[in-house]
């Protein structure tokens, strides 16, 4: 569970709990979104995560493969309407470190709503993708001429 060194006494001290949603679906109700999926993995995320950090930690904490990546990345993020009810959205985390801290300040503020709700999409490399169609695909004498992008003809 420590990562860099710290024990694990200082890991949940400087992190967060978290669920991760594997290709899952977000379904609206009365209070806002929430996310459905087969499953619900627990991870801890540090309070320093960058998103680069966060997509590593997702991706060993579900124990994809090399031939797997985890996608895109939306949060359930709490919020307050005029008439003190909390409602839920769901932010899609982009690439810039700003969606984590925005998710992180989220969650220190609204620490009653429990804890971080992150819905992934897998899907397979480009590589891994070729490969189950070479496999399961019976050549054709035009597919065999046009292979890896290149016309192969003899």
């Amino acid at each position: 569970m420590s990562s860099l060194g710290e024990t694990s006494s200082q890991t949940i001290a400087n992190s967060r709990l978290a669920f991760i949603f594997p290709n899952g679906s977000i379904t609206h109700n009365q209070t806002g979104v929430y996310f459905q999926s087969l499953t619900r993995t627990p991870m801890r995320l540090l309070d320093d995560c960058s998103f680069d950090t966060l997509k590593r930690r997702m991706h060993n904490t579900l124990q994809l493969t090399n031939n797997q990546l985890v996608d895109e990345v939306y949060y359930r993020q709490p919020f307050i309407d005029a008439g003190q009810q909390y409602f839920f959205t769901s932010l899609q985390l982009k690439t810039d470190d700003d969606d984590i801290y925005t998710m992180l300040m989220c969650n220190e503020q609204y620490s009653c709503v429990g804890p971080i709700k992150l819905l992934c999409t897998n899907i397979r490399t480009p590589d891994a993708i070729l490969n189950l169609l070479q496999s399961t695909i019976t050549p054709t004498p035009d597919a065999l001429m046009y292979y890896n992008w290149n016309w192969n003809i003899p």
